[in-house]
């Protein structure tokens, strides 16, 4: 081989070999441009009363309905009422398929959707989008319901029997739902209130004491007055005609 071709030979070679390093070197440089994880999403929605809940002997279906202003790839519905433990939890059941709707608020979005899971009776489920990597977008409303034990707005007590509880009893409190969102870049956000969008009814504070029967008037019986002096008279005009 004469010189030329062995220092061309080497040429190409170190070329390779300097692509390769090159190539090497810009491993970690892509590594470091993976998302950084941040808890910079905020989420808002609310709650309503089911209006088939009734009908359909669900009287207790809530609907719930919130938006991000970043993408989120799940998240988790968390309820809490005083006296859960005694039942194992708020939740009674719930939309296993949410619905997702574009950012006018009508428009179901044609590719994301939603799966939610979870045990019941129970505080919460979790839901995410079906897909790895896939992502509720910034703006659209994700909207579903659960069913909880008890009425979500502040109540009176109950026994077994369904009869109201002694009087009292303190009632129980409004429900509390909240919102745990996992965003794009890993990070978790919340927890976001969903409140009611109408307020509740007005209830005691307690169970109220019933108020005691009143008692029957008796009815007062005839005087003899009025008999006596007709008697009375009856006699003087007698008296006088046969004077």
């Amino acid at each position: 081989m004469s010189t030329r071709n062995r220092w061309g030979t080497l040429a190409r070679a170190g070329l390779a070999s300097g692509a390769l390093l090159l190539a090497a070197c810009m491993l970690p440089a892509a590594s470091s441009a993976a998302i950084t994880p941040a808890s910079l999403t905020f989420c808002k929605g609310k709650v309503s009363p089911d209006a088939t809940g009734a009908s359909s002997d669900e009287p207790n279906l809530l609907d719930y309905r919130f938006s991000c202003d970043g993408g989120i790839t799940a998240y988790t519905v968390l309820v809490s009422q005083q006296g859960d433990a005694a039942t194992g939890g708020t939740i009674d059941n719930y939309d296993p398929s949410p619905s997702v709707v574009e950012t006018d608020g009508v428009t179901p979005s044609p590719k994301e959707a939603i799966t939610c899971e979870g045990t019941t009776p129970s505080d919460g489920i979790n839901c995410n989008l079906g897909t790895f990597g896939a992502q509720l977008s910034d703006g659209f409303f994700a909207q579903g319901s659960i069913d909880l034990v008890g009425p979500y707005c502040r109540h009176l007590p109950t026994t077994a029997s369904g009869a109201l509880a002694k009087p009292g009893t303190p009632a129980v409190p409004q429900a509390v739902v909240q919102l745990v969102v996992t965003d794009y870049t890993g990070a978790e956000d919340g927890p976001f209130t969903l409140w009611r969008s109408s307020p509740c009814a007005k209830v005691p504070n307690a169970v109220p004491t019933p108020k005691p029967k009143a008692k029957p008037k008796k009815k007062k019986k005839p005087t003899s007055t009025s008999k006596s002096t007709t008697t009375k008279a009856v006699r003087a005009t007698i008296t006088i005609t046969h004077g």
